[in-house]
């Protein structure tokens, strides 16, 4: 039986509790390398340990656990994964006070953060898709994107002075209490009943192979879908490839100082709340495709002024505000339609392990990425590899041009909202 129609308020909750989970989780992968380097004095290997175990998790989790979210009720399994999030962290935070804390108990928390933090991602998505109209979830999904970016600045912020006023164990616990805030304001959201047609389908352990094979079938039938499978891999090699060496690049072959490193990414909200603003416009001005082109186009060109920087000049700076700032606002664009370009193009039913099958697509290659910036960077130069990130994020921006954008796709229009066939 289908879930009856939630309260007006319910999309702001979420919206909100959205905001909050995205500040834990932000202060959770600052905090968490903090405690590790200036706790336990870990070095680069361990470094980089916990952040393929936080990548190489969510990429497992997204595909594991996309037909388990289709099955459970959306709200519950967004406040499950908040208080287990709550829990890990709180877990890491006795540990520092109590001085057993070790580097595998860190590596463990990056991995379970990572796995339920794609899980929180899925089921909140699914509760739009089920909850919202279609010709509103663009701009539900850009209050979603604006929501994050608060957060993240919030973050960066706030995250440095928290840990050194309060220190490890105090800074883990106020991470922790985020997550059960955010779990609290979930409180008044009306929850999503499976659909029939899942539900009926047995036991869910029984059931998940087969509705694993569903999902992929889906994913690789739609023409849109496989436009956006494309797209998402183009954009985690661009987004690892730049993470490997973007600040290294900054701060050593540049020079620049960490107070200005500071205000140059803090620039990147004001570009990402610009880009939530116009997104809805832009969407019903060029269609969902056409604007995720430009949006790709926009952040491509954002990062290819990161290589062009040379020294601490007042010209270096304009090039890295640029990125920040119109870069961000790309990215930012193309978030907001492709989320509902997903929401709208696989029947709500079937949309977390659909959903779950990009997202994996998308953390592989963040580590393929990961892997070649660390051979690129260190065979050529740091600079060489953020050429080359610029390039996957034009090649992303290409295929949305190519692939989505010559039919005005409508993101009003649910284009597979019937049950896949059976794949046995």
């Amino acid at each position: 039986m289908p879930a009856s129609k939630p309260t007006r308020a319910d999309p702001r909750r979420v919206v909100a509790a959205e905001g909050v989970s995205n500040l834990g989780s932000m202060l959770s992968r600052l905090a968490i390398p903090w405690v590790a380097t200036l706790l336990l004095g870990a070095g680069p290997a361990a470094m980089a340990l916990l952040l393929v175990a936080d990548v190489a998790a969510a990429a497992v989790g997204a595909v594991l656990l996309g037909p388990l979210i289709d099955r459970t009720p959306k709200r519950r399994a967004m406040v499950l994964c908040d208080l287990a999030r709550g829990a890990v962290l709180a877990l890491v935070a006795l540990g520092a006070w109590r001085g057993w804390l070790a580097m595998p108990w860190l590596v463990a928390a990056a991995a379970a953060g990572g796995m339920l933090g794609v899980a929180f991602d899925l089921a909140r998505s699914a509760w739009l898709a089920q909850c919202v109209p279609a010709d509103e979830l663009p701009r539900r999904n850009a209050q979603v994107a604006m929501a994050g970016s608060a957060a993240e600045s919030a973050a960066f912020a706030l995250g440095g002075w928290l840990y050194q006023a309060l220190g490890a164990v105090a800074a883990l616990a106020a991470d922790a209490v985020s997550y059960l805030v955010s779990a609290w304001l979930l409180r008044g959201v009306q929850d999503v009943l499976p659909d029939a047609r899942v539900a009926a389908n047995g036991s869910r352990w029984h059931a998940w192979w087969r509705e694993q094979r569903e999902g992929w079938h889906l994913l690789l039938r739609d023409r849109r879908l496989r436009a956006l499978a494309a797209i998402e891999a183009l954009q985690g090699l661009a987004f690892s490839l730049a993470g490997t060496s973007y600040i290294v690049f900054v701060a050593r072959d540049l020079g620049l100082p960490t107070g200005l490193q500071g205000m140059v990414f803090a620039l990147g909200s004001v570009g990402a709340f610009a880009g939530a603003a116009w997104a809805p416009w832009l969407g019903r001005r060029l269609g969902a495709g056409r604007a995720m082109a430009c949006g790709l186009a926009l952040a491509a060109l954002g990062a290819a002024c990161v290589p062009l920087a040379h020294g601490a000049g007042i010209a270096a700076i304009a090039l890295l505000a640029a990125h920040q700032i119109v870069g961000d606002a790309g990215q930012t664009v193309h978030e907001v339609h492709d989320r509902t370009l997903r929401q709208t193009a696989v029947g709500a039913a079937w949309l977390a392990r659909v959903d779950a099958g990009l997202r994996g697509i998308g953390q592989g290659a963040i580590l393929v990425g990961a892997a070649l910036g660390a051979l690129i960077g260190t065979a050529v130069s740091a600079r060489s590899v953020l050429v080359f990130a610029a390039v996957a994020g034009a090649a992303a921006a290409c295929c949305a041009l190519v692939r989505l954008a010559p039919r005005r796709t409508d993101v009003a229009t649910p284009a597979s909202s019937t049950a896949p066939p059976s794949s046995r």
